[in-house]
């Protein structure tokens, strides 16, 4: 009888070595791929959600709806990553009507009616996220986009820096900045200098109060993920709290004309206030 041809083994060993080559050389550009599409659609929805605010804008007299972290001064200016924020309390919000409570849902939810326009497509937040997360040690009591909607709960993280009518990096509104740390003085109105309003997150904390996520003390936290960073939901952190410089990554910025770029943290601006200090694109004037 004929015997059957096969492969030798240093055949399939060949074989073997070249699919490895080709591996090697395909995963980084598809790796890069994946990476650009995330990017665009995290881009799409700052785009949505500059279309909410210019809408609102223009049915309030050019005037972009007040910053969710601010309250009757402007030295109480808090970390620009909240949706809610209900003077350092965590929990249920007594006086949701106060005219101090600026939640972003009382002024925006008519026009943004999809809470994921408030964070970057690689964070786990959805409308239908338990509210607070089980990383935070508390008992869910309701979700993220009912807290939205009915403003009842604080805070509420965003993994996007909202920068609107923001000024707590203004060091001339602001008692905690100075001139040494840099500058930033967030648009109120369509027609601003400033055109920057929000951006993927990148900031350092100083101090870790009222989170809903585990942190150290100090450490950078950002909505993308990094080289020597581990997830903490939402965000991504540092593993070495120790770390000072700031993570070598890419973002999205978006801007009241609609224009969504990416820039290079390394190329950005380092503004700080009083518990965090954060890096802002480059292009926000």
């Amino acid at each position: 009888m004929k015997k059957q041809a096969g492969f030798t083994l240093i055949e399939l060993l060949v074989v073997i070595a070249i699919i490895a080559l080709l591996m090697g050389i395909l995963l980084p550009s598809l790796q890069k791929t994946r990476q650009q599409a995330r990017m665009i659609s995290c881009g799409s929805n700052m785009r949505q959600l500059i279309l909410g605010l210019v809408t609102y804008a223009e049915d309030n007299d050019s005037r972009l709806p007040p910053h969710p972290s601010t309250v009757e001064v402007p030295t109480s200016y808090h970390r620009p990553y909240e949706l809610n924020w209900n003077r350092n309390v965590v929990g249920p919000v007594a006086d949701i009507e106060s005219k101090s409570y600026h939640a972003a849902g009382k002024y925006l939810s008519s026009y943004l009616k999809d809470v994921r326009v408030f964070n970057c497509t690689l964070s786990a937040i959805r409308d239908d996220t338990p509210w607070p997360p089980d990383t935070s040690g508390r008992p869910a009591e309701g979700t993220y986009g009912q807290f939205y909607l009915s403003s009842s709960f604080a805070p509420l993280h965003s993994t996007y820096t909202l920068l609107w009518k923001y000024q707590g990096y203004n060091h001339n509104l602001s008692g905690h900045v100075d001139k040494s740390q840099g500058h930033f003085a967030g648009a109120d109105r369509l027609d601003s200098t400033t055109k920057l309003v929000v951006q993927d997150a990148l900031f350092y904390l100083t101090t870790n109060t009222n989170l809903l996520w585990p942190s150290p003390q100090q450490t950078w936290c950002s909505s993308h993920p990094f080289k020597q960073g581990a997830k903490s939901y939402p965000y991504y952190v540092f593993k070495d709290p120790t770390m000072q410089a700031a993570p070598k990554i890419r973002f999205n910025a978006g801007y009241l004309d609609g224009r969504v770029e990416s820039f290079n943290s390394w190329d950005a601006v380092s503004v700080m206030n009083y518990n965090a200090r954060a890096l802002i694109a480059p292009k926000h004037r």
